[in-house]
């Protein structure tokens, strides 16, 4: 269980029992084991109520899914003062069968009853592994490996290991690196910190690797402890069989505490010479961006180790990036709070002319008058040098800043910086020191899209796409709800349903609230579970045929204002003809003020007759769950026409057609970025149970 907050909130003005969730000491969220294995978990969570955890009163307590044959009850073994840490080891047995596996655990005390964690102290804390029908063990080890990867910067190639603050960039390996949750690893892992200029970069390419059908890259990731300021991107990439570089996967790390467990199927691989390439990016500024790669790994069933090749990888060319020498003046601090408009990754076509809006919080002491917003490095897409923001924004106001932009004429990915700049002419941007940029990132391809074009659907109960779709949608959720099957513990559930309704519910939502305060305008999804511990809600669709380049696109998050809110999204799947229930993608969710704008390639099941089924489960109590699926779609990027003119499954909130400011009381916020979730298998039928 890694995705729990890295600090407090407020369940009541004096909650006697309460815990938090600090870290997984042992058995990070997807571990595998073989059948029948025997290993001990061990969570460390605190005391943040106000009495303390007598030995002699408050016992750890099992409360659904899978026991995996731990006592039922254990006493905590030791007195727990409000403000201090306990580490608690269960014994544990991997079940017999291969599967996914959650357990669910809480605290029992005799005078106060059951608690947890989480904003009102009654969420579940959890265990969760993965059970193979044998034993798996690492064909390929990062750490291991590293001296025979070409390192380079953007300074250019260096030799590992590198000099601990190097301004050029270095990378270490480590045999117990500290992660920022306090957690010291007993696995080997790799620090990388960027070279010291803005938006400077590490990377290692790796020597040609020969994947097997069912071989996950697997690693823990997160910066390093006492790291404060670290803000980077985590990226993935390969070159299979001599072809161009291409991004099998990235991820945004923040420091806050919390850790990422990164499993990846490389089944798409199979059969081919992979250079696999780990690159750690800085957003902006790239003081204190120690970035930590913990037992990076590609496992395999089976337990054997594949030969390494001795094939050497060829530097890549340094990428020139821009330093900057003014430091911020100590009033004028920003927040990114929301794309408004454009969400990362947003897909045009060459020369095509966009609105880009963010969502920024003045958290500086000076008031913003006459301030502008200027081109920082990276791609400047058309705009312009600097602009005037046209209003005033007082310390604590939002505002949302519009700049009018134009897609590159070259098929890639580009990515932009800007900063804010004061009266004086002094830069300045997001980060706790004002020295972060923020960016636009969008992709260019032969055919694109051009955000902002809201949906129209069609009654629900025909199974077709709507009449005008969004372009490039071969299948749209919403419209076809009701065509769909909903299921909760209660069993069949009538759709639409009635908002309240204890059994759960599934509603039809247009326009869409976001969890970060924007009103997107098109059609989404409001799930909500059984009203009961761990309940859930699936959604069973007809059958469809999946084609080559088929993706899953959807915007989730929570609800707005659905605080309590807390569960698994997850994309199953079940095989036409077959009985069993699958899972190709699971996303965990809390409120927190950002959303997640899902992309996920359906290629592996091309070719077959699968029904896709929605699902969102309670993590504990399903008190607040109002999980938001909006725009979910399978889209295809050979349908979208060259003149294509409509946003493909991005968020397009409601926002602002040129700059302009408006003082509002939007969420303090980060997109939240998400967790890195295998692609695992479960046993079952297409009517659900109540373990999920």
């Amino acid at each position: 269980m890694t995705l729990a907050p890295g600090g407090t909130s407020t369940a009541s003005a004096a909650t006697c029992y309460w815990a938090q969730f600090v870290a997984d000491v042992t058995v990070p969220d997807g571990t595998n084991f073989s059948a029948g294995a025997t290993f001990k978990k061990t969570w460390r969570l605190k005391n943040i109520g106000t009495c303390a955890w007598n030995s002699n009163d408050v016992s750890l307590i099992f409360d659904s899914g899978e026991r995996m044959g731990a006592p039922a009850s254990l006493a905590l073994p030791t007195t727990v003062n409000p403000g201090q840490t306990v580490d608690i080891t269960v014994d544990m047995t991997a079940p017999s069968a291969a599967g996914h596996y959650f357990g669910y655990w809480k605290f029992k005390s005799n005078s106060g009853g059951v608690f947890g964690i989480g904003a009102t102290a009654q969420k579940s804390f959890w265990v969760e592994i993965q059970v193979t029908s044998s034993t798996t063990g690492t064909a390929y080890d990062f750490t291991a490996e590293a001296p025979k990867a070409a390192w380079s910067s953007g300074a250019g190639s260096f030799t590992f290991p590198g000099t601990d603050g190097n301004a050029n960039g270095f990378a270490l390996s480590q045999s117990a690196p500290k992660l920022e949750t306090g957690v010291t690893s007993s696995q080997p892992g790799l620090l990388f910190a960027p070279n010291n200029v803005t938006n400077g970069y590490v990377k290692a390419v790796y020597p040609n690797f020969r994947v097997q059908s069912g071989d996950r890259f697997q690693a823990t990731i997160g910066c390093e402890n006492g790291a404060t300021n670290c803000y980077v991107a985590y990226t993935l990439y390969y070159k299979a069989n001599g072809g161009p570089e291409t991004t099998l996967w990235t991820f945004r790390e923040k420091y806050e505490g919390m850790t990422y467990n990164v499993s990846l199927d490389l089944s798409k691989l199979a059969n081919q010479d992979v250079s696999f390439i780990l690159v750690v990016s800085a957003y902006g500024s790239p003081t204190g961006d120690r970035a930590l790669w913990v037992n990076p790994i590609i496992s395999r069933a089976g337990g054997g180790t594949t030969p390494v090749p001795t094939v050497t990888g060829t530097p890549p060319t340094a990428t020139p990036t821009k330093t900057g020498t003014v430091q911020p003046n100590s009033c004028d601090r920003a927040q990114f709070v929301a794309d408004a408009t454009v969400p990362d990754g947003t897909t045009f076509a060459p020369g095509v002319g966009f609105n880009k809006t963010w969502r920024l919080k003045n958290v500086g002491t000076c008031t913003w008058t006459n301030y502008s917003i200027m081109f920082d490095t990276g791609e400047k897409m058309g705009g312009p040098d600097s602009a005037l923001i046209p209003t005033t924004v007082a310390p604590g106001q939002t505002v949302d800043i519009t700049l009018q932009l134009t897609s590159p004429t070259t098929a890639g990915t580009y990515r932009g910086y800007w900063k804010l700049k004061s009266n004086t002419g002094v830069p300045f941007g997001i980060g706790s020191a004002g020295t972060k940029s923020f960016w636009v990132e969008i992709k260019v391809s032969g055919t694109g899209t051009v955000p902002n074009t809201p949906t129209k659907t069609t009654t629900p109960g025909t199974p077709v796409t709507p009449a005008t779709p969004i372009a490039g949608t071969i299948y749209d959720f919403a419209a076809n709800v009701c065509t769909a099957k909903w299921y909760t513990g209660a069993g069949e559930i009538p759709c639409p349903g009635t908002d309240g309704d204890a059994k759960g519910f599934v509603l039809i939502t247009n326009p869409s609230k976001l969890e970060n305060g924007t009103t997107d305008s098109r059609v989404g999804l409001l799930t909500f579970p059984q009203n009961q511990n761990n309940g859930y809600i699936q959604g069973i669709y007809p059958s469809y045929q999946v084609k080559a380049g088929d993706k899953f696109r959807a915007t989730i998050g929570c609800e707005n204002g659905s605080t309590a809110c807390y569960v698994v999204y997850r994309l199953d799947y079940s095989i036409s003809g077959s009985s069993s229930i699958q899972t190709f993608w699971a996303f965990v969710e809390k409120y927190e003020g950002g959303i997640y704008n899902a992309d996920i390639d359906l290629t592996p099941l091309a070719g077959q007759n699968v029904k896709f089924i929605l699902s969102v489960l309670a993590t504990g109590p399903a008190t607040g769950d109002r999980a938001l699926w909006t725009a979910p779609i399978i889209y295809n990027s050979a349908s979208v026409p060259a003149a294509a003119a409509t946003a493909t499954g991005t968020a397009t909130p409601t926002g602002t057609s040129a700059a302009t400011a408006a003082a509002t009381n939007t969420p303090t916020s980060t997109t939240s970025a998400p967790s890195a979730t295998p692609t695992v298998t479960a046993t079952g039928t297409p009517t659900p149970t109540n373990t999920p």
